[in-house]
């Protein structure tokens, strides 16, 4: 079965995900404990989410969209 060349690999989205995070969280010129305070996480969950290891749930994806001043549909 072929794969369509319109589906990323998971883990790369996981990744383009990530680095959009970190970009918008520069370009707010806050930090990862700026960030983690406003949504009530650690900053260690900021830096999870950043680097790909793991993916905000829906509920801090709304709050991140929020706080960043875009959508949802423009993170993911």
């Amino acid at each position: 079965m072929k794969r369509s060349t319109d589906c990323k690999d998971p883990g790369e989205k996981k990744e383009e995900i990530g680095n959009y995070l970190q970009k918008l969280r520069k370009e707010n010129n806050l930090t990862q404990e700026q960030v983690a305070e406003k949504l009530y996480v650690s900053s260690r969950s900021i830096s999870r989410w950043e680097n790909a290891r793991t993916m905000p749930d829906l509920d801090y994806l709304m709050d991140l969209a929020k706080l960043y001043g875009v959508t949802i549909d423009q993170i993911l």
